[in-house]
């Protein structure tokens, strides 16, 4: 039987579209001032908290969505004008600004965004041993076209663990991917507030629910495929006593992440907000006064890296996705639109980009992609209809129901889930082909480290790992380790 997929907790709705101009009193009578969110230490923690979720939210649909327009208007209405009993004017004077107490303003964005960042690393890290282990586990010659779409997801999560390097040397912080801390164990849960494990498992329909889970949308619904006959290739602020609080700690911002984030687009939306508070705050310090528009918040403040060390384009070798530099904060929004488009979906529909635009082809998300497999369908070519609302949208969770995708679920080798080197000392063949696998891996990273760190032309040498790496994993999943299982592949860090 098909594992039931795992529910997770729908976010609410924050319509931006009927509103021409976020007025101020409107703003206050939804959630506290991100003036005050960001400088006022007499808030409590619940005011803080619905805070974040309300700007965060608003913030990021307007900046992620190219609404840049929308968004200035948010910035001017927050920044400017009489809001609560903080001061009225964007500009403030010595004086005044001596009176702010310790906060956010003197806090050192840099461990905390490392900390964030890398956490972000590791959830893109987290998921490809377990979509390369399915891949690797497919019988040559069977579920070619699983195999293909496998594949695919898996590259452009490599991809997007090195766009997440390119914006941490963006804000002068050095990536780290080849460390023994920055290694995924399994089994384990991602970083966030789900409910779920991921292992490493052969192709199931067990695994492929779990990577089904793991790419979850964050909007419950999605604009219907267009219907056609002929079958398409797919491809509240309250004044609370007054008090010192300095909520602006690590501590607190990753508590809020654990505690409201179900999504791996989730976790992008609010470290995104993370990253723009500390450049308005660093516009602020360098300035004395507050970023109206979205053109003085782009350059400067903490974008202070160095642009050789950014991974472009032309040094990437993967297929699937478009590789970004980052340099300044639109850098950063064209990374998270990439990674978020890729994985859920972009624009409130399956496809990773604007399928109006087809800049070089739309692909539907991970996501979509990932219930082709699992329901033995594709999305393009079904009558959506029946499932769609009268603005022709539908739940995620609809099944594809267009050209069949034949699956043999039996063509793959019965892996033991989550094995470990330990599993094959009595076995001195496997115990050594389990280690050479772990170090091809771990070369695979270097050189991906290397890349990061200045070294562009190192990141040639992956084609050659991954290459490596299928022949050794198919070497240990084709050899038995007991009677009902075979061996397969670790993914554990190799120590030279």
């Amino acid at each position: 039987m098909r594992q039931r997929l795992i529910n997770k907790t729908e976010p609410q709705e924050t319509s931006l579209s009927s509103k021409s101009s976020l007025a101020q009193n409107t703003i206050e009578a939804e959630a506290i001032s991100l003036q005050s969110l960001l400088f006022d230490s007499t808030i409590n923690k619940q005011d803080w908290i619905e805070g974040l979720k309300y700007h965060s939210k608003t913030l990021t649909n307007l900046l992620l969505n190219n609404q840049i327009k929308e968004f200035n208007e948010y910035l001017s209405a927050q920044f400017s004008g009489k809001i609560s009993s903080l001061q009225p004017s964007a500009e403030l004077s010595k004086g005044q600004l001596s009176e702010i107490k310790k906060g956010l303003t003197e806090l050192d964005y840099r461990p905390i965004l490392q900390d964030l960042l890398q956490t972000a690393i590791l959830i893109e890290h987290s998921t490809i041993p377990p979509y390369l282990t399915a891949l690797y586990s497919i019988k040559d010659g069977t579920n070619i076209l699983a195999s293909q779409i496998i594949r695919s997801v898996a590259v452009e999560e490599m991809l997007h663990m090195i766009m997440v390097c390119n914006v941490m040397n963006a804000v002068s912080i050095q990536p780290s991917v080849n460390r023994p801390q920055n290694y995924p164990t399994y089994p384990m849960k991602l970083p966030m507030n789900v409910d779920f494990f991921v292992g490493l498992e052969t192709f199931s329909t067990n695994s492929i629910a779990t990577f089904i889970a793991i790419e979850s949308p964050s909007n419950p619904l999605v604009k219907a495929p267009k219907y056609t006959s002929e079958v398409e290739n797919s491809a509240l602020y309250s004044k609370s006593a007054v008090q010192e609080n300095n909520l602006w700690t690590l501590e607190n911002m990753k508590d809020f992440m654990m505690q409201n984030v179900h999504t791996i687009g989730e976790y992008y939306d609010v470290l995104f907000f993370y990253i723009v508070v500390f450049q308005i705050i660093a516009y602020y310090k360098a300035n004395g006064k507050l970023p109206q528009n979205f053109e003085e918040l782009n350059k400067g403040g903490i974008f202070t890296g160095d642009p050789a060390k950014q991974i472009r384009p032309e040094q990437y070798y993967g297929s699937g996705g478009k590789l970004h530099p980052v340099e300044a904060l639109d850098g950063v929004i064209a990374v998270f639109q990439e990674i978020k488009g890729q994985g859920e979906g972009a624009d409130d529909s399956i496809f990773d980009v604007d399928p109006s635009q087809f800049e070089e082809g739309a692909e539907l998300a991970h996501y979509f992609r990932f219930k082709e497999v699992f329901h033995e369908h594709f999305y393009l070519g079904g009558d959506y209809r029946p499932f769609t609302d009268e603005n022709g949208m539908m739940p995620v969770t609809t099944p594809p129901v267009g050209k069949e995708l034949p699956v043999d679920w039996n063509a793959a080798y019965p892996m033991k889930p989550n094995p470990k080197i330990s599993d094959y000392q009595s076995n001195p063949q496997l115990y050594a082909q389990g280690k050479a696998f772990n170090q091809t891996y771990k070369n695979l990273l270097d050189a991906i480290q290397a890349a990061v760190e200045g070294n562009a032309k190192e990141l040639e040498k992956s084609i050659m790992y991954m290459y490596a790496l299928k022949e050794q994993a198919i070497g240990l999943m084709s050899q038995p380790l007991n009677s009902t299982q075979n061996a397969g592949p670790t993914f554990e860090y190799a120590a030279n």
